[in-house]
């Protein structure tokens, strides 16, 4: 579940009473470029939570009206709003929901502090995103957490690209997977982008690493049925033959990645026998390179858009030895403006998976584990 907590903008510092203190114009205008970037960050929190104080809930109003979502006063947001107040107003909400609280500090830090154990500071109209992953939503990871200057900063940068006719977005955050279960860390943050940085290479010790990974993964009786044609981006020849062998829609994005690879399962055994397991085997080697390359934050995009059999005559690839994927790998790009506004809007949108329930099965095939229960 992703818990949003929002500052209220800057307000006026004297009214009849501290409960009808309103939103500065500058909290406004903040405000209004704040709810933009949000919006072009992919937050899509179903529902808004704020405090009924005047401050906090015209701030709730200017994020609502930008995101087109509900708001709901709730005094349990104001004064005093505790991590308990936060557990009852998630208690029916699923691990796939998002809200957001508006409200006011000490309570806005605190409740982030004690979630994550950051230690955080909250200025006014700072927006902070926690995941939860237990049910009781007392434990959870800070994802990103965005200062005032930061989203003027980000919304200028994007004013900027369009007046230049190149409508850039902002870099991305990463996207951890929301789960049910504690995961290892890389393998929550895995996902496959296509905003990759043309100008930073994979360093030769880093890329052996990933081999590396490949070669030490296990298979059915250690035949290790697997070869990959492998094209460093500084190799202009090599990496302009892997980048031929690529179906055109990947080759809009797949150009900028540090390394090119072709992978090519042995469909036969030595001994001549077909090997059922050497997909398979293949997968689970191309899974380790892929988190070993993420411990260097070099992320790796599959794709099953490619030509097998232009791969099989350009590079002489034997008969029985079959091109199963191309494979992109690099460091995440800064500036996406090279991208598609179809790319991009890929690379916002929010991670989704199937239940388990859709998945795991016992009793008969449809029938959800019990255990799952």
């Amino acid at each position: 579940m992703r818990l949003y907590f929002l500052r209220h903008g800057i307000a006026e510092d004297l009214a009849s009473s501290d409960f009808d203190r309103e939103l500065t114009k500058r909290g406004r205008a903040r405000l209004a470029n704040a709810a933009k970037v949000i919006k072009r960050l992919g937050a899509r929190p179903s529902l808004i939570y704020t405090s009924p104080r005047l401050r906090s809930l015209q701030t709730a109003k200017i994020i609502a009206e930008e995101l087109d979502i509900g708001l709901t006063v709730s005094e349990a947001v104001n004064f005093g709003f505790s991590l308990s107040d936060v557990q009852r107003l998630t208690r029916d909400m699923t691990y796939d929901d998002e809200v957001m609280f508006v409200g006011h500090n000490p309570d806005m830090s605190e409740l982030v502090n004690e979630l994550t154990g950051c230690d955080v500071a909250m200025k006014k109209g700072g927006l902070a995103r926690v995941d939860v992953y237990d049910d009781e939503a007392a434990r959870g990871e800070l994802v990103w957490l965005i200062a005032p200057k930061v989203f003027d900063a980000l919304r200028q940068q994007g004013a900027k690209s369009a007046r230049g006719g190149a409508a850039a977005s902002a870099a991305l955050p990463d996207k951890p997977a929301v789960t049910h279960s504690p995961l290892h860390a890389l393998i929550k943050r895995r996902w496959s982008p296509v905003s990759f940085d043309p100008t930073r290479p994979i360093e030769k010790s880093r890329l052996f690493s990933i081999l590396e990974a490949a070669r030490w993964a296990a298979s059915s009786y250690n035949s290790q049925p697997w070869r990959f044609i492998v094209a460093p981006r500084d190799n202009e020849q090599e990496f302009g033959k892997v980048f031929s062998v690529l179906r055109e829609g990947n080759q809009s994005w797949a150009q900028h990645a540090g390394v090119l690879m072709i992978a090519v399962s042995q469909t036969h055994r030595d001994t001549g026998e077909a090997n059922s397991h050497a997909i398979h085997d293949l997968g689970l080697a191309i899974g380790q390179m892929v988190l070993q390359a993420l411990d260097y934050d070099i992320y790796a995009h599959q794709m099953g858009g490619f030509y097998p059999e232009k791969a099989r005559e350009l590079y002489r690839i034997p008969a029985n030895y079959e091109p199963k994927t191309a494979i992109a790998f690099g460091y995440r790009a800064g500036d996406l403006s090279r991208l598609s506004d179809a790319h991009r809007d890929r690379d916002a949108a929010q991670r989704q998976r199937h239940p388990l329930a859709e998945m795991v099965f016992n009793g008969a095939w449809a029938q959800p584990a019990s255990f799952l229960d």
